[in-house]
């Protein structure tokens, strides 16, 4: 791969996303956010493979696929003034077939392999969980990316800085309370399912049970470092049911803190 190839695909990025760039306030800020998230998901994914110790070649399709992980998101809003999939359409394979329709990684000089790692990792970055068979060249890519699309997550949901926190979901009741089944699914160690959430406080105990989801230790250790799950569950009312899971996940994340790093195969 030329050492020019990511800057290329950068800049071709940038070229794209101004193309959504608008007088209207509304879809202005929207596109923003995810343009500013998209940086900032490239910096954690490349943090993350240089503590994985990947090859260089390896570390560049990771900082492609990170760039590139949110491309519908942009056309998603435009259209259908959301970002819930649900609601819209799955931006992760609309990502893709942007990808593939404007032709710019086979453009950049990628291989059929290197370019199929890439979609790949955009397409499985969404998903509730990767496909159980699928290989190692493909899996690794996109661990790193939906761990390091969760930290900034986090980040956006606890900052104080409006231009780059994750606005309030209308489609939700503003209630004070919780599902009982969202509580249940996270003392047991699963994920919440989307399905399940009927308030704001379901849908924030939903983005809590990614921690169940995050794949490597150094991902576990910025969570803690930041202070990501105090910050979230102080945002939940002050309940038996709250403190235990804060308990629960409190002990997951130190467990997870403390695993051994992934040594990942070139591709």
């Amino acid at each position: 791969m030329k050492e020019c190839t990511f800057v290329f695909l950068k800049n071709w990025f940038h070229q794209y996303v101004q193309g959504f760039y608008s007088t209207d306030e509304q879809l202005q800020f929207h596109v923003r956010l995810k343009e500013e998230h998209t940086l900032r998901v490239l910096e954690n994914a490349t943090r993350i493979g240089v503590w994985l110790e990947c090859a260089p070649e390896q570390l560049e399709l990771i900082k492609i696929a990170a760039l590139f992980h949110d491309i519908g998101r942009f056309k998603q809003y435009q259209t259908y003034r959301t970002f819930n999939d649900a609601l819209s359409i799955n931006h992760a394979q609309l990502g893709v077939e942007i990808i593939q329709q404007s032709n710019i990684l086979k453009t950049s000089g990628l291989s059929g392999t290197q370019q199929e790692i890439v979609e790949r990792a955009v397409l499985y970055h969404n998903r509730r969980k990767l496909p159980s068979e699928e290989i190692e060249k493909y899996c690794v890519p996109a661990k790193i990316i939906r761990d390091a699309d969760k930290i900034d997550i986090f980040a956006m949901l606890v900052t104080k800085d409006d231009k780059n926190k994750i606005p309030q979901a209308t489609e939700f009741e503003n209630a004070l309370l919780y599902s009982e089944k969202v509580i249940e699914d996270i003392l047991q160690g699963r994920l919440v399912e989307y399905p399940e959430i009927k308030t704001e406080n379901d849908l924030l105990l939903f983005r809590l049970s990614w921690l169940y989801d995050l794949y490597f230790p150094y991902s576990f250790s910025v969570v803690l470092e930041q202070g990501y799950l105090e910050k979230l569950i102080a945002m939940l009312p002050d309940t038996q049911e709250v403190h235990s899971v804060y308990q629960c996940l409190r002990e997951y994340t130190n467990h997870h803190v403390m695993g051994n790093h992934i040594m990942v195969r070139d591709v």
